[in-house]
């Protein structure tokens, strides 16, 4: 039996892939945070701790019982993750230029 995590692993791929075709240029997957941390004039990790803690302050309102409009709690939480992946993520993709 395959261990319950990994098919959140596989939903999470599969939410980065999609958002990073919306958001992001083919050449750069992390062209959308570039941007972002240069228009707020932060540093792109700064950016990503900023999406992080707007997520976590989402998930404060609707966790408190706050009905959401759009996305769930679980898409949240998967979004959360996602930014913490995307920032290691970028943070290799750094080390290794």
């Amino acid at each position: 039996m395959i261990h319950p995590v990994i098919a959140v692993f596989d939903e999470m791929e599969s939410i980065v892939e999609s958002k990073a075709h919306d958001y992001a240029k083919a050449s750069n997957v992390f062209s959308n945070f570039e941007f972002a941390a240069d228009v707020a004039n932060v540093t792109v990790v700064q950016e990503f701790m900023v999406m992080i803690g707007t997520k976590v302050a989402r998930l404060r309102e609707i966790g408190g019982g706050k009905a959401p409009n759009n996305e769930s709690f679980e898409d949240s939480l998967l979004d959360l993750a996602n930014y913490a992946a995307l920032c290691v993520a970028w943070l290799r993709h750094q080390e290794d230029r």
